[in-house]
C-alpha cells in the first residue's frame, strides 16, 4: 500500500514517513500542494495524508482537485494538520476530505485511521476502473485549478436559478415543471421526471414525442427507484402523471426501442425524509457521465427544498380553501 504524505515541514514529513514505513507502508512525499498533485497523478497512491497550510497551493485546494476528478475521487484523503479550529474542520469536510487528524495524533491513532479509510476504499473500488498515471507540470496543475473555479461558478449559478424559484408563488405542478426546465439547460435528457412520495405522482417533461412503450418503461423505472429510495410500495400504475412538453404520444413503432440506454435517478431529501426522486432518461447511451451525475447531486438539496416548499404552500392553500367553503356553507355534519 502506497501513501502520499504532503507537508511543507521536513521534520513532519520525516516523522510520518518513518512511522508509516515501520508499519509496512510504501511512502512518497511532497513539499507543497502543487507537488502533491503532481506526485498523486504520476504515482497514484492508495491514500493521501495532506497538510492544510502549504506554499503555492493549500491542502484545501489540492483536496478539491482530487475529489472533483471522478476517476480518483474514491482514494481516501486524510487531513493531517496542526490546526484544530471548527473552521478548519468545516472547510476540510467541504473540500471532500475523508478524515481529519491533528499532528498530536501521530502514532497508533493515525495508523488506525489509515486502516479504517483503506477498508472503506475497498468497497468503492468494486465500481472503479484502473487509474492511469499522468505526468503533470505546474501549468497543468494550475489549469485544473482554473477549471475547478469555473465549475464552482457554474454550480453556484444553477443553484441560484433553482432557489430563485422559491421567491415566486407557484403551485406544485408548475414548480416541478420549472425545475425540470432549469435542469434542461445543463442535462441533455429526452425525458425527465420528479416522482413525489406523498402525492404518488410523476411530473414529466420532454421536448420530443415519446412512444407509449417508452413512457411506460420510464414510469416503471421511476416507480422502482421511488419504491427503493423512499421505502414505500408503489406500482407504475399508481403513479399519476403531470405532463409538460410534447403532449401527444408518437405512433407505437416510432420509438426504435422502448428502453432507455441512459437512465439516472437520485433521491430528493428534505426534512430528513425522501420527498421523492429525480429521474432523467436519454435514448443515447453514455449521456449521464459521472460528471453529469455529480452536478445533479450538487443541486439535490436546493431542488428538494424548493419542491418541498411548493408542496407545503399548496397544502396550506387547500386547507384555507376548505375553511373558506366551510364558513360559507357550514359544516356538512
Amino acid at each position: 500500500m502506497r501513501i502520499l504524505v504532503a507537508d511543507d515541514s521536513p521534520v513532519i514529513r520525516a516523522a510520518v514517513s518513518s512511522l508509516l514505513q515501520e508499519a509496512g507502508y510504501e511512502v512518497t512525499t511532497a513539499e507543497d500542494g502543487i507537488e502533491a498533485i503532481q506526485q498523486f497523478y504520476s504515482q497514484p497512491p492508495d491514500l493521501v495524508l495532506l497538510d492544510i497550510k502549504m506554499p503555492r497551493m493549500s491542502g484545501y485546494v489540492a483536496c478539491r482537485l482530487i475529489k472533483e476528478d471522478w476517476s480518483v475521487a474514491h482514494i481516501p484523503i486524510l487531513i493531517l494538520t496542526a490546526l484544530d479550529s471548527a473552521e478548519d474542520r468545516y472547510w476540510s469536510e467541504k473540500s471532500g476530505a475523508d478524515g481529519y487528524l491533528t499532528k498530536e495524533s501521530l502514532g497508533e491513532e493515525l495508523l488506525a485511521a489509515i486502516r479504517t479509510a483503506r477498508a472503506t476504499r475497498a468497497l468503492s473500488e468494486l465500481s472503479t476502473g484502473e487509474i492511469v498515471a499522468q505526468q503533470l507540470d505546474q501549468v497543468d496543475v494550475l489549469a485544473r485549478v482554473t477549471e475547478l473555479l469555473d465549475r464552482k461558478l457554474f454550480d453556484a449559478t444553477i443553484v441560484n436559478d433553482i432557489v430563485t424559484m422559491a421567491t415566486r408563488a407557484m403551485d406544485l405542478p408548475t414548480t416541478v415543471q420549472e425545475s425540470l426546465l432549469i435542469l434542461r439547460r445543463f442535462v441533455d435528457y429526452d425525458l425527465a421526471g420528479i416522482a413525489l412520495t406523498a402525492e404518488r405522482r410523476l411530473a414529466i417533461r420532454t421536448d420530443t414525442k415519446l412512444s407509449r412503450p417508452e413512457f411506460d418503461h420510464f414510469r416503471a423505472l421511476a416507480a422502482g427507484h421511488l419504491e427503493q429510495l423512499a421505502s414505500i410500495s408503489v406500482s407504475p400504475e399508481e403513479l399519476g402523471v403531470w405532463r409538460s412538453g410534447a403532449e401527444d404520444f408518437a405512433d407505437a413503432d416510432a420509438g426504435a426501442d422502448s428502453g432507455w440506454p441512459s437512465f439516472f435517478a437520485m433521491g430528493l431529501r428534505s426534512r430528513g425524509q425522501v420527498l421523492g426522486i429525480l429521474a432523467v432518461g436519454s435514448r443515447r447511451p453514455g449521456v449521464f457521465t459521472p460528471q453529469v451525475a455529480r452536478t445533479l447531486r450538487m443541486v439535490e438539496f436546493s431542488l428538494a427544498a424548493v419542491v418541498d416548499s411548493a408542496y407545503h404552500h399548496q397544502k396550506l392553500l387547500e386547507q384555507e380553501a376548505r375553511l373558506s367553503l366551510s364558513s360559507l356553507y357550514g359544516d356538512p355534519d
